[in-house]
């Protein structure tokens, strides 16, 4: 677990509060736990930590029920990613324009492009298909 997710576990679960545990603290008790040259913490240090955050915001080891109380209580995962908002030309067809307007482009995936299709010459429309091929996908 990284520090960035460490805070991020202490604030969902309320442990951070504006007195005594706030985001430096917990970035402190972090990089205490954690190994020398590391970033990360493994579930052995996260067991340390739940003690010493303990004694952060309660004042002694002793109180580690009432972290774990508060970690049942509020450990949820609070997402907070974005939710869209409704967009008149994405979601009303009737303003589409180009292409999209008149279906869509055609898929050409079911028709097998040979050495003899991709050299013919022969007239190309504005898109640049061969005429004989265009044929094919009516």
């Amino acid at each position: 677990m990284t520090g960035a997710k460490f805070f991020k576990f202490a604030r969902d679960c309320k442990i951070v509060d504006s007195k005594k545990v706030n985001r430096t603290s917990v970035d402190l008790l972090f990089s205490k736990i954690k190994n020398k040259g590391e970033r990360t913490i493994k579930y052995t240090g996260f067991k340390k930590s739940l003690g010493a955050l303990a004694k952060l915001k309660f004042g002694s080891e002793s109180e580690l029920s009432k972290i774990v109380e508060l970690i049942n209580a509020n450990g949820t995962a609070k997402s907070s990613g974005t939710k869209a908002q409704p967009n008149k030309f994405h979601d009303d067809k009737r303003l589409y324009t180009g292409v999209y307007a008149r279906g869509g482009p055609r898929v050409m995936a079911n028709q097998k492009i040979t050495l003899s299709k991709m050299m013919d010459r022969s007239g190309h429309n504005v898109r640049g298909v061969n005429h004989r091929y265009n044929q094919n996908l009516r």
